[in-house]
């Protein structure tokens, strides 16, 4: 039999936003909607009638883009928009599941699926952080070590623009030391803790290592010869060096939702009467280097760590408790 055709393949890539109420988690959803559709616009090609799929958890009925306009609102319960697009030329379903919580289950099976997603798994988690927090708290450390048990998890500072320079450059290592360094909490792409290799040393030696100040990730980078590493090494380390990402929304209009209009050929910005800001400007957000790495760079490392890893391990523990439970052994 002949090789089946890839011309129309699809492959789905599956995106949850969580994080506190008002650190903008919605408001990154419209952000990459808003990016994708001025991307589409741009295009040489003619633009095909592009409806978004929307469900919600208590609705059996998928309803369209229209359900994400108008004035930005505080979500309350689970919804999935799943959006065609196309990525390096290849056939993309991406999907979005905004929440108004932290719900392990929400990783689960407590989202109504958007039917038109046939891999349901979540590829992806943007843990959004509060940028009025100057390192994470006890709860984000919490929720953040039982996120990164079960999906690939990305921190995220929302609501950048809420920060100085000086600010912003104060809270990334903190957030990245408490990360690495301190809790080691293993979010997509952070390097494994070293295993001890050496089983016989003296015991002087044992209880040096033992007191050996724990390694920052700026130490742990500064190991590579960049410029002599493969393609892959340098994306990884790339995306190492700008962890947490910083997001700063667009300005909407209060009355539509749609985006401001302003000058300088600034498509998605802000305006505070002294200036402008360019939303998709490197200078002030990382949101393009982010889009760029969901969707193109760490695509294909998120989808097969989500079924190597994450699934497989989901698989291991389920078959477990069930055999724990038949036999009659108590569950932890």
């Amino acid at each position: 039999m002949p090789p089946r055709s890839r011309k129309n393949a699809v492959t789905h890539f599956n995106v949850m936003v969580v994080g506190f109420s008002g650190v903008g988690k919605t408001c990154f959803v419209r952000t990459l909607l808003e990016t994708l559709s001025l991307e589409e616009k741009t295009e040489d090609t003619p633009l095909k009638k592009r409806r978004d799929s929307f469900m919600s958890e208590n609705s059996n009925i998928v309803v369209h883009e229209e359900q994400l306009q108008g004035p930005i609102e505080k979500t309350l319960i689970p919804y999935t928009i799943s959006r065609e697009i196309e990525v390096d030329r290849e056939r993309l379903v991406l999907t979005i599941i905004d929440t108004p919580g932290f719900h392990q289950e929400y990783l689960e099976s407590k989202v109504k699926r958007n039917p038109k997603a046939v891999d349901t798994q979540v590829h992806c988690c943007l843990y959004f952080i509060d940028p009025k927090k100057s390192a994470l708290d006890e709860f984000d450390i919490r929720i953040l070590k039982r996120l990164s048990n079960r999906v690939n998890v990305i921190p995220i500072i929302g609501k950048a623009d809420h920060l100085t320079l000086a600010q912003r450059n104060r809270l990334k290592p903190s957030i990245i030391k408490d990360i690495y360094t301190n809790h080691k909490i293993p979010i997509y792409g952070m390097p494994d803790e070293e295993e001890e290799e050496e089983d016989e040393e003296e015991e002087g030696e044992e209880k040096k290592e033992k007191t050996k100040e724990p390694q920052s990730l700026d130490s742990f980078l500064s190991q590579f010869d960049y410029e002599n590493e493969d393609v892959d090494t340098q994306s990884v380390l790339d995306y190492l060096r700008i962890i947490p990402f910083t997001f700063i929304a667009y300005e909407d209009d209060p009355g539509t939702g749609k985006p401001i209009e302003l000058e300088n050929n600034i498509k998605l910005g802000r305006d505070f009467g002294w200036g402008s800001i360019d939303c998709l400007g490197e200078k002030y957000s990382d949101f393009i280097k982010l889009k760029n790495a969901l969707l193109s760079g760490h695509r294909r490392y998120l989808q097969l760590d989500t079924v190597e890893r994450y699934y497989e391990q989901y698989r291991t523990e389920r078959l477990m408790y069930k055999r724990a439970t038949k036999i009659g052994l108590p569950i932890p």
